[in-house]
């Protein structure tokens, strides 16, 4: 006697909550990582609007010879990645925990 709404909610949404954070983490990994596509199209231009922060620090690192700002804006994406990867986690577990499988 559920509706589809509730057939989504209780049955569906549970059984894909796995798959939504690894397809997350990887879409989070992928943006931040993704360096060709973005300096080949653009390089950074119009006026450096288009830089992800792995096209910067290549400008700045190898490009400019500024190699200690180049790396400093690579370490600057670490927190980013592992709290992205931590908060797909937890969450795949904390959904572990609700269905009461503690493995």
């Amino acid at each position: 006697g559920a509706s589809r709404w509730q057939l989504f909610r209780h049955v569906t949404l549970p059984l894909l909550t796995p798959i939504i954070a690894i397809t997350m983490t990887f879409s989070v990994l992928f943006t931040f990582t993704d360096f060709q596509l973005i300096y080949v199209l653009t390089r950074g231009a119009p006026l450096n609007a288009t830089h992800l922060m792995a096209t910067l620090s290549f400008q700045r690192g190898i490009s400019g010879g500024q190699l200690g700002e180049g790396a400093a804006i690579a370490v600057a994406m670490i927190p980013f990645l592992l709290a992205a990867i931590l908060f797909s986690y937890f969450g795949v577990q904390r959904r572990k925990w609700q269905q009461g499988r503690g493995d």
